[in-house]
């Protein structure tokens, strides 16, 4: 019997890893479990690699209320990428199959996605990090499985819209604008809102800025924490002003 490498039914997997011949070390069922078990690891590694940051990001704007998560939620991205980092380290022991260590990490990540898990069924986080934590959870659950060990939750996410303010006042101490690339912010208004025209100048390599209604420009301290859905949308943006140079802190589009 060869397994398929793709999204298989984790009972399978189950079954190949705690059969008779699979216990036997060297056997090709133990052969193929153990090749099986590493290919699941590295696309869990995969799947999260990207996740802080993208997670981080949806937290500093609408409709995400940061406030309504607890510290674990906020911090869980953060968390689970290191855990699975540990757990792929351990993915390379020879004795993989009945790694007691390898047993115990993969609870630890198992615990350590549950606060994503949670925080992805209370808000509305955007849709490319919702479908990729699908695929996360299927890829956890399918090694908890296979481990007999207990999985994640399958939430569901809220609503679209239901997460969503309505007529929400810019925070204290903001500063509100358009993100606009700095060529169309000398453009004038018609500009600003121009999201096209934006995305494309930013891919031929000009920089982010804020516009204010009064034509003010200040740039950002750093390009990596504006997301690419605010082009050409009006924000408010709180963070340490320094001349014309923001150090975002917070970013809500209004």
């Amino acid at each position: 019997m060869r397994l398929h490498y793709g999204w298989m039914g984790a009972a399978l997997v189950a079954a190949v890893i705690l059969s008779p011949a699979a216990a036997r070390p060297g056997s090709d069922a133990d052969s193929r479990a153990r090749e099986y078990v590493q290919f699941l690891v590295q696309q869990l590694d995969q799947w999260t690699r990207d996740l802080p940051k993208a997670y981080d990001m949806a937290m500093m704007r609408a409709p995400v209320d940061v406030s309504a998560l607890s510290e674990a939620e906020k911090s869980g991205a953060d968390n689970l990428r290191e855990s699975v980092g540990r757990l792929s380290a351990l993915s390379q022991a020879p004795n993989l199959l009945a790694n007691a260590e390898f047993r115990a990490q993969l609870d630890k990540t198992v615990l350590a996605a549950t606060p994503v898990n949670d925080a992805l069924s209370k808000q509305r986080f955007p849709e490319a990090i919702q479908s990729d934590w699908g695929q996360v959870r299927t890829t956890l659950n399918s090694l908890a499985s296979a481990y007999e060990r207990p999985g994640l939750a399958v939430l569901d996410p809220p609503a679209p819209g239901s997460g969503r303010k309505q007529a929400v006042a810019p925070p204290p101490g903001a500063v509100t604008g358009y993100v606009v690339d700095q060529r169309c912010a000398a453009s004038g208004k018609a500009m600003w809102t121009n999201v096209s025209c934006v995305q494309k100048c930013v891919r031929d390599g000009d920089k982010v800025v804020l516009v204010t209604e009064q034509g003010k420009v200040f740039q950002f301290a750093t390009q990596d924490k504006i997301d690419p859905e605010s082009y050409g949308q009006k924000v408010a943006v709180t963070g340490k002003t320094d001349g014309d140079v923001i150090a975002v802190a917070t970013f809500q589009i209004l």
